[in-house]
């Protein structure tokens, strides 16, 4: 587990901590505690990657830091280009700017999205009545759409 990236996460189940290494499934530990946990991962991962090679097997790659420039080149239509540039120019903002904001939106309405649909699993498998009408991703898409063209209409 030398260079292996640790993932440490509190368990309301559990009540304690689960230590894991992302991307190596069924290799878990728990403890009390985060230092027991990763204690306890610590032997349970060296005795697993004993068993992986005396089997011959690959040993999962090591998770390292990859570090991010914050700059990407994106290819798109003209079309699209010259639409994204003229509601930029119509925000008053850069190209750049007013992309980020719509890829941050977007990002965080998924992210709440996806947090909306685990609730209502959760919910439904304790047995409470969900209504599917009020929590359905598509209308809540719609609902937030609505609500920045009323944004834009306003601020013409």
């Amino acid at each position: 587990m030398n260079k292996h990236a640790v993932s440490i996460k509190w368990s309301d189940e559990d009540n304690g901590f689960i230590a894991s290494i992302p991307g190596v499934q069924a290799l878990s530990a728990f403890g009390n505690t985060n230092e027991k946990a990763l204690s306890e991962l610590k032997i349970a991962a060296e005795a697993y990657f004993e068993s992986l090679k005396k089997a011959g097997k690959t040993i999962p790659l090591e998770n390292k830091v990859i570090s991010f420039s914050g700059q990407i080149r994106l290819r798109m239509s003209k079309s699209l280009h010259a639409a994204l540039s003229n509601e930029a120019e119509e925000e008053g903002v850069s190209l750049n700017t007013y992309m980020v904001t719509l890829l941050s939106e977007r990002h965080i309405e998924q992210k709440l999205l996806k947090k909306i649909s685990e609730l209502e699993k959760m919910l439904k498998s304790n047995n409470f009545s969900v209504e599917s009408d009020d929590y359905s991703s598509s209308r809540q898409i719609g609902r937030i759409e609505e609500t920045k063209e009323r944004y834009r209409n306003k601020k013409k």
